[in-house]
């Protein structure tokens, strides 16, 4: 499975999306406790569950990870790790499969310029203010100990969008076939 890490509005999405339509590879939907976004799909883009009801999946050990990131929970299940999937983590999420799932997995972590981050957030509706809390976090959240735990490290500035989906694919196709 692919793993996708980086800072908010960094391109990661913008990426599984690329994946999945010109790769066919495979979202692998994993769940959440914020709102839904415009456009977001329920059971496709995530399982959108209440604080409650994820908090109880948590008491019954449903989640091989989960984390609580600005304010909201975000989780993935023990069920459907294959080759053909790809998935964004948040860190401490991404280090848990490290521990349970290393064998099965290829991470690459996006980074991008501070600037271009905050002018994605401010073009999709983010709030001045979660756009401030985002990017102060992410300093202290995505850290220099993320470059040694990935496989790959990829600027996003340096590509188009489908450059750079050309070149995560292109890396992990030829982790796939090894």
């Amino acid at each position: 499975m692919l793993i996708l890490i980086g800072p908010s509005a960094s391109g990661k999405t913008e990426v599984v999306k690329k994946l999945i339509s010109d790769y066919n590879m495979k979202k692998f939907v994993t769940y959440t406790s914020r709102s839904m976004r415009p456009g977001e799909i329920k059971d496709k883009d995530y399982h959108f569950l209440t604080k409650e009801e994820f908090v109880k999946k948590i008491n019954e050990s449903f989640f091989l990870e989960y984390v609580e990131y600005n304010g909201n929970y975000y989780g993935t299940s023990y069920e459907g790790m294959d080759a053909d999937k790809v998935v964004i983590l948040e860190p401490s999420g991404l280090k848990h499969y490290i521990k349970h799932a290393r064998e099965n997995i290829k991470i690459c972590y996006i980074t991008c310029d501070k600037k271009i981050r905050e002018k994605r957030m401010l073009k999709r509706g983010d709030s001045l203010e979660n756009i401030q809390k985002r990017l102060i976090s992410d300093e202290v959240i995505f850290n220099d100990e993320l470059y040694d735990l990935a496989d790959w490290v990829i600027h996003d500035t340096d590509y188009t969008l489908e450059e750079l989906t050309e070149k995560v694919y292109d890396l992990y196709k030829e982790y796939i076939s090894e």
